[in-house]
Order: structure tokens, then C-alpha cells, then sequence
């Protein structure tokens, strides 16, 4: 059995190793000491002003009451001894740590099957249409955005994390069609293995056989002023009819610990 005695602590959470950093945080590999779950602490850094501290509060507040199976679950925050920001959340890796589609294009030479491909879509764009549907948005996503869990399902990491510490925290429709537009830029890339950059090569042009219903798609959803508004047009117009379904798991109560320690809540 491991040895954690001297592992560093957050309330319940011993931090058992350091890992790859994402863009906005540290990410360490966390254990709860009483459940014996492996989770994610994210170290964003020493907030030495109030008003630092206020705003790192008020944006984890106004995004933990996202509960969508393709959003990362909020499940504790803390501002620990030092004033250093934490946020934890389920770990979605396996053995070999977290993994980043961005990682599983690499691993697959740089392309997905059009099989691949519009389920990714479809979960990303299921999680984007929650949150549009509870006035949040993250601007555009990234391939690093996008975690890839053990069971094969994707998960936006850190949703919108970095315009609510900016104190952007409300609805903004243009950013929101960006949004939807860079998920586009994603599946682009996943399929052709280019970027989505002008001038835009037909993907059928690319890929021998390609349905052409994927050329409709990307035709309106690269568009950036003719392109779609909402997450559920892009869903309806997408090649196949299929939609992948999960089911969601409700954010879930976590005893105090420590005074500066607070479990996620809903709004």
C-alpha cells in the first residue's frame, strides 16, 4: 500500500503527484483519503487581493451549477492557507494519465473515421447546448480543451473557466456562435487532419467516398456569418441522424473539511 503520510493535503484530497499543466492551471492527481477515488486538483495560482479572491469565488459559483455529462464536474473549490486557488474535480485518465483528443489524433496518425468523428461532435456540442441553455459560454474551444475519459466519452475541461475569472461571467451571443464555429474548426481538423484555415479544402475532396452531407456541414458551420446560431441547429444538421446519449450524474454533496473548503452547489 502507498504511503501518503507526507504527501501534501487539501482537506480531504492528498495530492499524490504533479502533473501535465493545461492552460490555465497546475493539474495534480489527487486521492480522497475517505472514498479512495481518484480525482483532479487544479492549482490556479496565490490570489493575494480581495478582489482577486472575490472574482476566482464568483466564477467558480456561477460555473458549478453546470451538470452535463460532456462538462467537467465541478465537485470542490478552496482558497487554501497560502490564498492559492484550487478547484477539484473527477479524474478522467487512466494509468497513463489524462488524455486530450488532441493526444488520441496523434495516437491515430493525425485523422478519425467520419464513425470517430460525429460523435465526438455530438457530445461536444451537447455539452456547449447546456451551457448556452444556462447563459454560459467558454469562447472558442480548443483540441487541449477536450478530455477523452476511460470509457471513450469527451468532456470539455474547465468550461468557461477563463471568461468568468476575466468577470465575464453572463451570456454573449457572438461569442456563443464562435463557439459553435470552433467546434466546427475541431471536427474539421479530426477529419481532414488540416486546420480549418482559408483557404478551406472540401473535405470530400480529401477523403475518397466522404458522404457529402459533411461538406454541407462544414460549408454552414465554418461560415462565420452565415453560420449556425445555436448548438441545437449544428446537432440537427449534422451527416447522421444518430445521436449519443449519456446519462448525467447530479454534482454531488462533499463533506467540509477544512473551513476555507466548499463543495460546488447548483445556482
Amino acid at each position: 500500500m502507498a504511503d501518503y503520510t507526507h504527501r501534501p493535503t487539501l482537506g480531504p484530497y492528498v495530492l499524490t503527484r504533479e502533473m501535465e499543466r493545461c492552460a490555465l492551471a497546475q493539474r495534480f492527481l489527487a486521492l480522497h483519503e475517505g472514498e479512495h477515488s481518484s480525482h483532479v486538483a487544479y492549482r490556479f495560482g496565490v490570489l493575494s487581493r480581495r478582489s482577486d479572491q472575490r472574482r476566482f469565488l464568483n466564477a467558480v459559483q456561477s460555473l458549478s451549477g453546470l451538470d452535463e455529462s460532456h462538462l467537467l464536474r465541478i465537485e470542490q473549490y478552496a482558497l487554501d492557507q497560502t490564498d492559492a486557488a484550487w478547484v477539484v474535480t473527477p479524474f478522467t485518465g487512466d494509468v497513463d494519465g489524462i488524455r486530450t483528443i488532441e493526444r488520441l489524433l496523434r495516437d491515430k496518425g493525425g485523422q478519425l473515421s467520419p464513425f470517430e468523428v460525429e460523435p465526438a461532435l455530438t457530445q461536444v456540442l451537447q455539452g456547449v447546448r447546456h451551457a448556452h441553455a444556462n447563459q454560459r459560454c467558454h469562447g472558442a474551444i480548443v483540441l487541449s480543451d477536450l478530455l477523452v475519459d476511460r470509457h471513450g466519452r469527451i468532456v470539455i475541461e474547465l468550461y468557461g473557466f477563463r471568461r468568468a475569472l476575466a468577470g465575464e461571467v453572463g451570456m454573449n451571443l457572438e461569442v456563443a456562435r464562435d463557439e459553435i464555429r470552433s467546434v466546427a474548426e475541431i471536427g474539421y481538423q479530426l477529419l481532414t487532419g488540416l486546420r480549418a484555415e482559408e483557404p478551406v479544402i472540401p473535405a470530400g475532396r480529401l477523403i475518397k467516398r466522404l458522404d457529402p452531407a459533411w461538406d454541407d456541414w462544414f460549408d454552414r458551420a465554418l461560415d462565420p456569418t452565415a453560420g449556425f446560431d445555436a448548438a441545437d441547429e449544428a446537432l440537427a444538421a449534422l451527416p447522421s441522424s444518430v445521436t449519443v446519449t449519456t446519462q448525467s450524474r447530479p454534482i454531488r454533496a462533499v463533506r467540509n473539511v477544512l473551513e476555507l473548503i466548499r463543495p460546488a452547489r447548483a445556482e
